[in-house]
């Protein structure tokens, strides 16, 4: 099956626009590496004065070429690129590889240019990649539109915004030496072809097992976010994202809004996308090379092999850091590695394969083998001098090599048979010995570092959940109906030009399903005594309702715990006279009435529209300090169940959630529901540009919404 892009980013036929003689020049070396790598496939360089360049036939002009072309690399000033673009339309070339820089990146005059190529790419069909790109490289047919020879071919896809990322990946690649590129671009200015549309071609390429990107930003959000869900279940995507939005930093018109200018909400939408973040540079490769070789993780239990010493405190600590529990072995297991290795100092997990004595290397493939089989054990971590045994035969036998080699297989047949990942941390990782090279061919990774090893397995994990929640996530509809009575609030404040006052919130969320306690909107003190009568007598809490004041308790707009007519009344004339000394012209439509919510975890509850990503959905710790704290996940919108449960257990602050200081543990199937209906009602009603539940009382029982605001777009 063919993808709308194979032609661009697969060609069959190139032509370098500006081909050169010159050596320092880019027309020079795409015609170079295209000859060298031998490009499977068809080469018309286009220069007018020469005959021949590097023994091919030079043309003219596009014109001049005999037949259709494919992919063409504009090696030209960025002041012709218009003028090539318009050749490249008028012959039928399918894309246009533009590397010069000079256009938005640079200037306001560059930013018009780019905007006049891009127009005549579109009139023609012509994708574009860049400008500003150091070019393209994809081993199907030895497509080598990068300038640098020699690339090592494999199973890894790089698309990335630095060029000098691509580079330090590539040579850290090439430097391992097991693995190698499928393909590699630089995406310049994403003046067309974007992100995602990478992303999708080459997760339909049937040579490519893993994806890796270093991203600054992206034009549309939300098309990456679709990609990656369509290809996240299929293959690893890593990722390590930079960057903040200066939009964002500006929307602080609510708590939600605040707080959406972080990168909590890159996190938060890679994450329910399926795609693995990384927090190091350093662990781009190491993460997807191993994702790439591993068997699917089912859960969290790890299990530690070594000889013993430092690396085992290291691994153990390592593991509870990052999120993986150091699993027990069954007392059957255990019983059998004692058998094994009597002497022993620990076997429950870790285990000392070194059987408290000297070393053995043949302990590890029979000790591995029971670990993988124990039903309470996900992944093997193999920590310390595996690997390196075969540096001292005088020392663990002249067939040392050959065992550890041996050993190595079985470790690999054994992850893939059993279902379970399996990675070694060696101290000789970096002297790439015979042992290590017959493991990694076998598919089993290896790394220096425990921490990396460590990092691998956690996002082996973390890719296992995500794709189960996936997979197993319930249909949120994304266009839920929107109900008269609810639609006749907000087109009565889009009338006015103000946001819905918080009555109005309220009645928005009950007539979604949301639960909400009862309230009486007063006018004056003289409504105290019915309000305390239909509400029960239960004590109160009052709020100031107004459209021009947005935070209540810092102009004295609150007031609470209130009993009685009498303590209502004088509340009231309280809450209005300290909030007209604070906006004398402030437009005050009464003070509501509610009951007093029970004692529970403060939660805030929003949704902000992210000037990447579009709308998503908040959830975190509340109250009056909730940017302070900032303890807070994110999510695009729609959210499944599946989503806002995942949502609940990133949440820092776990203890509060579980209960504590005397306070039960929380109904999290409630919360979740409620981030779904307000998921929901945000599809619903697009002109609303934020939703601010804060706080939101979450308790044994289920939940009440203390306060609500709801801000229309354009108010």
């Amino acid at each position: 099956m063919t993808h709308p892009l194979d032609p661009v980013l697969y060609p069959r036929t190139v032509a370098i626009i500006g081909a050169s003689k010159d050596p320092a020049k880019r027309g020079y070396r795409a015609l170079k590496t295209l000859i060298t790598d031998a490009f499977d496939g068809r080469i018309f360089p286009i220069n007018p004065k020469d005959g021949e360049i590097l023994g091919t036939r030079c043309y003219p002009s596009l014109d001049a070429v005999p037949e259709g072309i494919d992919l063409a690399i504009v090696c030209t000033a960025a002041a012709t690129t218009p003028d090539m673009v318009e050749a490249c339309g008028r012959n039928g070339v399918k894309g246009a590889l533009l590397l010069a820089g000079g256009f938005g990146e640079a200037s306001e005059a560059g930013r018009l240019l780019e905007e006049r190529t891009v127009a005549i790419a579109r009139r023609h069909g012509v994708r574009l990649i860049g400008p500003n790109t150091a070019g393209m490289f994809t081993a199907r047919h030895s497509c080598n539109a990068y300038g640098r020879p020699d690339i090592p071919r494999g199973p890894l896809a790089l698309v990335s915004n630095s060029a000098n990322v691509l580079r330090s990946l590539e040579l850290e690649i090439r430097f391992q030496g097991h693995s190698g590129i499928s393909a590699m671009l630089s995406v310049g200015n994403q003046a067309d072809l974007q992100f995602h549309e990478y992303l999708d071609c080459f997760g339909d390429d049937p040579d490519t097992r893993a994806i890796i990107s270093y991203i600054e930003g992206f034009k549309d959000g939300p098309a990456y976010l679709a990609a990656a869900r369509r290809v996240s279940p299929r293959k690893p995507i890593v990722v390590y994202a930079v960057g903040r939005t200066a939009e964002g930093k500006g929307a602080a018109r609510s708590h939600s809004g605040s707080l959406s200018a972080d990168h909590a909400v890159t996190r938060g939408v890679l994450r329910q996308a399926g795609v693995v973040l990384v927090e190091q540079s350093d662990h781009l490769f190491p993460v997807a090379d191993a994702l790439m070789l591993f068997p699917p993780m089912r859960g969290c239990r790890v299990a530690v092999l070594s000889e013993g010493g430092g690396p085992i405190s290291i691994a153990a600590e390592t593991l509870a850091q990052c999120g993986l529990e150091l699993a027990t072995l069954t007392p059957q297991t255990q019983q059998k590695i004692h058998a094994i290795v009597p002497n022993a100092t620990a076997i429950a997990n870790p285990v000392d394969a070194g059987g408290g004595t000297e070393p053995r290397v043949e302990y590890y493939g029979s000790i591995s083998k029971l670990i993988l089989e124990d039903p309470n054990i996900d992944a093997l971590l193999l920590v310390g001098f595996f690997g390196g045994y075969v540096t001292a035969p005088t020392r663990y036998g002249a067939d040392v090599a050959d065992t550890e080699a041996a050993i190595g297989v079985e470790l690999a047949a054994d992850m893939r048979r059993l279902g379970k990942p399996v990675i070694v941390q060696s101290h000789y990782a970096h002297l790439k010995t015979s042992s290590l090279d017959a493991l990694r061919k076998a598919g089993v990774p290896y790394e220096r570092h425990v921490e990396t090893a460590v990092r691998c397995l956690a996002h082996a994990a973390e890719q296992g959940q995500m794709r189960r929640r996936l997979a197993e996530a319930e249909t949120t509809p994304t266009q839920p109906v929107r109900l008269p009575a609810a639609n006749a609030i907000v087109a009565a404040a889009r009338s006015e030009g103000r946001d819905l006052l918080e009555p109005e919130a309220r009645a928005l969320l009950a007539a979604h399903g949301v639960p909400m306690a009862p309230s009486v909107l007063m006018k004056d003190a003289g409504d105290a005594a019915d309000a305390v009568a239909r509400l029960g007598g239960v004590p109160l809490a009052l709020k100031i309702v107004s459209r021009d004041v947005l935070h209540k308790s810092d102009v004295g707009g609150v007031r609470l715990d209130l009993t009685g007519a009498a303590a209502v009344a004088e509340a009231f004339d309280a809450i209005v006279r300290d909030v007209r000394a604070h906006q004398p012209d402030a437009d005050i439509a009464g003070v509501l009435a509610t009951p007093m919510a029970a004692r529970g975890v403060e939660l805030i509850v929003g949704v902000v529209q992210d000037p990447q990503y579009g709308r998503v959905l908040m959830v975190g710790l509340g109250g009056v300090f909730v940017e302070a704290m900032r303890d807070v996940v994110f999510r695009a919108v729609p959210v499944s169940k599946a989503d806002a449960i995942e949502m609940l257990g990133e949440i820092r602050a776990q203890a509060m959630l579980e209960g504590m200081r005397g306070l039960p543990a929380v109904d999290r199937g409630a919360i979740a529901d409620l981030l779904v209906k307000v998921s929901s009602l945000a599809i619903a009603y697009p002109e609303l540009a934020a939703i601010d539940l804060n706080p939101v009382v979450a308790h044994l029982d289920g939940y009440a919404v203390v306060d609500s605001r709801m801000l229309l777009a354009g108010a």
